[in-house]
């Protein structure tokens, strides 16, 4: 295990991982300030906006963004066939969209006039939804050339800004009115001004044709066409507990899963952090030993932040609810199962991501299959209009794709000490 910890990389950890941690407190303050001044009824309409917004973000991109990445690494120093990868893939998210919000905006009015929302509140939500979800994605084609270009800093540098703007404008609605709308407009706001500086940033380093040329569609469709199902699956299993809940329970049972969710903010650092210690690792090892010993290191890793997580809130629920505020202060067994939930779905996510650095992808059909079952089992077998059904379902999930990602791995693990000692 020594040779996956190092003082070296942990090191080189160090600085990238500072910004990151900032950046997650400071988005975790903006969320705790929404928790603790907004409405519960109005927090639960923010929480399914919330849930629009990313999957929205995924369907109208379906890994467009990467798709520009790999396909631009080959042109990273040729400014005009940078700027005509840019305009094919603006057009090819232009039809994403136009056929996701088709059928994304009725489900999403149906649920906020399900939860009794005022007719001009669903309006302007879906309005704000729409244009945020469109920003974030031509950002982040924007933010791949800037990854191509070596612009790393520039991501932190502006993360930093436009969380620490939010932060400040969501606590001056506090001293005005903050409901889901104003909420959601300053969410549009965000993604808007990181739209802008990439967009200017970008215009001096690549030439944008006026018109897409197509000379970049076919390879950009092909790229998309791989990885839709895996992103169209991982993207709704993630929303499907809070979809039950929005559509069996109230706008308050949703508010409580969307405020609990907040102290799951944790997972994001671990995330992030993991992965740039982790993910390099496996990359470069070829020895047998060396993953393998990775492999237990970071099961065990993860056995020990669930265990110590979930007995800190079975101990002492009531000093992490006071975060949250009064209204939330009775959700303790609830608490416990969102630690469970949140610690497999990171647990399992990090396996896969390391998976993937080796090259050994699961198939979708390994991980749709599992996933559904467990699903379609837990939501027959919980309360779904409860929070606790909500976290339980999420917990059944995560808990069997973290198995069939630790067992595809050490398959793939077992395969590849085969070939190492097999004689040449």
């Amino acid at each position: 295990m020594s040779a996956l910890i190092t003082r070296r990389r942990i090191a080189r950890l160090g600085s990238f991982a500072s910004a990151q941690v900032a950046v997650q407190l400071i988005g975790f303050g903006s969320g705790i300030v929404m928790v603790r001044y907004m409405e519960q009824a109005q927090y639960g309409y923010y929480t399914l906006a919330v849930s629009m917004v990313s999957i929205a973000n995924i369907l109208t991109d379906l890994g467009l963004a990467t798709a520009v990445l790999a396909i631009g690494g080959r042109f990273a120093t040729q400014r005009g066939t940078l700027g005509h990868l840019v305009a094919d893939a603006n057009a090819l998210h232009r039809r994403l969209a136009w056929l996701s919000f088709g059928v994304m905006i009725p489900c999403f009015v149906f649920l906020l006039l399900r939860q009794h929302a005022a007719p001009w509140q669903v309006a302007a939500l879906t309005v704000l939804i729409v244009a945020t979800a469109a920003l974030n994605v031509r950002a982040g084609l924007a933010l791949s050339i800037a990854r191509l270009l070596g612009h790393v800093s520039l991501q932190q540098k502006l993360d930093l800004a436009i969380n620490v703007t939010k932060l400040c404008l969501l606590m001056a609605a506090t001293w005005i009115a903050l409901d889901a709308t104003v909420a959601c407009l300053v969410n549009l706001g965000a993604a808007a001004g990181y739209w802008v500086v990439l967009s200017r940033h970008l215009d001096k380093h690549i030439e944008l044709p006026v018109l897409a040329a197509g000379v970049h569609a076919q390879a950009l469709r092909a790229h998309v066409w791989k990885q839709a199902p895996n992103s169209v699956y991982f993207v709704l299993s993630s929303q499907i507990a809070l979809w039950l809940i929005g559509v069996f329970g109230s706008a308050e049972r949703v508010a409580e899963v969307g405020a609990l969710g907040r102290l799951g903010a944790l997972f994001t650092v671990v995330g992030a952090v993991s992965a740039a210690l982790v993910l390099p690792y496996f990359a470069r090892s070829h020895r047998p030993a060396d993953v393998r010993s990775g492999f237990v290191a970071i099961n065990l890793f993860y056995a020990a932040v669930m265990a110590s997580l979930v007995a800190l809130a079975v101990v002492f629920p009531a000093p992490i609810l006071w975060v949250l505020g009064g209204a939330y202060g009775a959700l303790q067994s609830e608490l416990v199962w969102m630690i469970a939930a949140s610690t497999l779905s990171a647990w399992g996510g990090t396996i896969y991501g390391i998976g993937c650095a080796r090259s050994w992808v699961m198939p979708v059909s390994l991980s749709v299959s599992t996933g559904l079952l467990a699903t379609a089992v837990a939501a027959s077998l919980v309360d779904v209009s409860s929070v606790r059904g909500s976290f339980m379902i999420n917990a059944a999930t995560g808990l069997v794709g973290m198995v069939a990602a630790c067992g595809y791995f050490a398959w793939n693990l077992r395969r590849h000490a085969a070939q190492a000692a097999a004689p040449a």
